[in-house]
């Protein structure tokens, strides 16, 4: 039965990170060899949110993850509670997978139950986090849309293919966020 488990939360972990792979990695290897000469500091000025701690990227994969992230407080700005639990849920990914890990680990060291499904549990907790985020991209995509906007109103960047390219990372980058890990 554990092992049942095991292949079913498989199954959205893995398309997760096959989506990811597809739509994200190929375009941020790409987006990472385009320089704008606009930092993501200076973006997310010109966009009026604070600067932020990574400021200092310049080239398109990183500025289309930013138009994406300003996109998502921008719309939390204009009061939509979707885009505010989006945002809180992305802190969350970043500690749940440690954390159910820890957990389960201690569980097969304290003989608390079996390893099979201590390893079932924590990989289905990660399984239903995932087809959360999946559930989710809704926001992600109106988020790049009000980035977008906000992007082109602003003439953050100089050339019309720096900001076309912006655009395509930013698009892209809706896939990074539905990895757990």
């Amino acid at each position: 039965m554990a092992k049942l488990l095991i292949l079913l939360a498989l199954i959205p972990v893995l398309g997760a990170w096959a989506a990811r792979r597809w739509f994200w990695s190929r375009v941020k290897l790409e987006g990472t060899r385009r320089d704008c000469e606009t930092s993501v500091k200076d973006l997310r000025v010109r966009l009026g949110l604070p600067a932020g701690r990574r400021g200092k990227e310049t080239h398109a994969a990183a500025l289309g993850n930013a138009v994406r992230e300003c996109g998502l407080e921008l719309l939390e700005k204009d009061g939509d509670t979707l885009a505010k639990a989006r945002l809180k849920g992305a802190y969350l990914t970043r500690a749940l997978p440690v954390l159910v890990m820890v957990v389960a680990i201690f569980a097969i060291f304290s003989k608390r139950m079996s390893a099979s499904w201590a390893i079932a549990g924590a990989i289905g907790v990660v399984a239903i986090w995932t087809v959360l985020r999946l559930s989710g991209l809704a926001v992600e995509w109106r988020a790049v849309a009000r980035g977008t906007e906000a992007l082109k109103a602003s003439r953050a960047l100089k050339r019309i293919n720096d900001e076309t390219e912006v655009i395509r990372c930013a698009k892209a980058s809706v896939w990074s966020s539905v990895w757990p890990f």
